[in-house]
């Protein structure tokens, strides 16, 4: 029996996200966990049991001289991301960073210059684009029939947190930390955008909202609503994506509807298995690692993709230009105030 290849892979970060999110999609990806690392040893040794890491550290850079490792995940948070990331490439690993990869934009160009300096990838934790439902989507809006994205809208809400990274929840941390995973999706399905306007409201302390208008490169426009108004024990995603005729949508991650240019009713209407809609949703009584709701979220597919990435030697997507793009759009509607701002880059 011929043993599957693994990527020798450490991890900087063990706090609470990597060890619920991460860390157990590893026994199903082409991973050897050599090694973690974090600033609190008995968290980075008390992970390390947990799943099987040889040794934990403190120190990234003693990781990185005493381990013989080909890449590392970075799950710490944007204001040192890029130096950890930049670590990393310059000692030869290819990197993942957890979202949001960096502060600002300059940050992350940044990122991508020794990227490309030291010819190695720096992938970022977009992890929806892996979740079951949205890749169907992707796959029927690029089928031929569906004729081309034309418009979208996306609703992303949730109730009230604090992102770990930024000790206290403003506007902007809000839009970096929870609405960047749409900002990318939406670029996603439609590409770069050339314009956004968007406005804020405020509805009482650490609560807000943003609705954002857009325009897309490729001509498709959009209509984006975030906030952390709602309960976070209500459904709170839903992205519609429509062309000609034809429209997919995308109910709190595990609800596809295909609507398909359905005739319009008239008397002995039958049902027209070429047009009429599809459904999918996942039956969750189906025991299988791909029926797991990490699966269905997406988090298992971005561990996998970044590991046979690094094993074929291909450039993972998405990458740190997708990550610019995304923080480029988090400060545009964050500055927009109801004025229309042309995105560069």
């Amino acid at each position: 029996m011929v043993e599957e290849r693994r990527v020798k892979l450490g991890v900087i970060g063990c706090g609470k996200f990597p060890n619920a999110a991460l860390f157990p999609c590893f026994h199903l990806a082409p991973i050897e966990l050599v090694a973690v690392c974090d600033l609190n040893r008995e968290r980075a040794e008390r992970t390390a049991a947990a799943f099987g890491a040889a040794r934990a550290y403190q120190d990234h850079r003693e990781m990185f001289a005493r381990e013989s490792l080909e890449a590392v995940m970075i799950v710490v948070g944007p204001a040192v991301n890029p130096a950890l990331a930049i670590d990393a490439m310059r000692a030869g690993l290819h990197a993942y960073v957890e979202k949001p990869p960096a502060l600002t934009v300059e940050d992350g160009e940044r990122m991508a210059s020794v990227s490309r300096e030291t010819n190695r990838f720096l992938a970022v934790g977009f992890m929806k684009r892996f979740g079951t439902a949205y890749r169907m989507a992707k796959r029927i809006i690029e089928s031929p029939e569906f004729g081309g994205l034309a418009h979208l809208t996306c609703k992303f809400t949730s109730g009230l947190y604090v992102p770990v990274w930024s000790k206290e929840l403003t506007p902007f941390s809000f839009l970096l930390d929870h609405s960047i995973h749409h900002l990318d999706l939406i670029q996603h399905y439609a590409g770069p955008v050339e314009w956004v306007c968007a406005q804020q409201s405020t509805g009482g302390k650490e609560r807000f909202g943003f609705a954002a208008v857009l325009r897309f490169r490729s001509g498709a426009t959009g209509l984006v609503e975030v906030s952390n108004y709602e309960s976070r024990g209500v459904p709170n995603e839903h992205l519609r994506l429509m062309g000609e005729g034809r429209t997919v949508i995308v109910e709190n991650v595990s609800h596809l509807t295909y609507h398909r240019n359905a005739p319009a009713m008239d008397r002995g209407r039958d049902l027209d298995p070429e047009h009429d809609s599809l459904t999918w949703a996942p039956n969750m009584t189906a025991i299988s690692p791909e029926n797991w709701s990490l699966a269905h979220m997406g988090y298992l597919g971005e561990v996998r993709n970044f590991a046979e990435c690094v094993l074929r030697g291909t450039p993972p997507k998405p990458d740190i230009l997708d990550g610019i793009a995304a923080v480029r759009l988090v400060h545009a509607i964050h500055d927009s105030n109801g004025q229309p701002l042309t995105l560069r880059g």
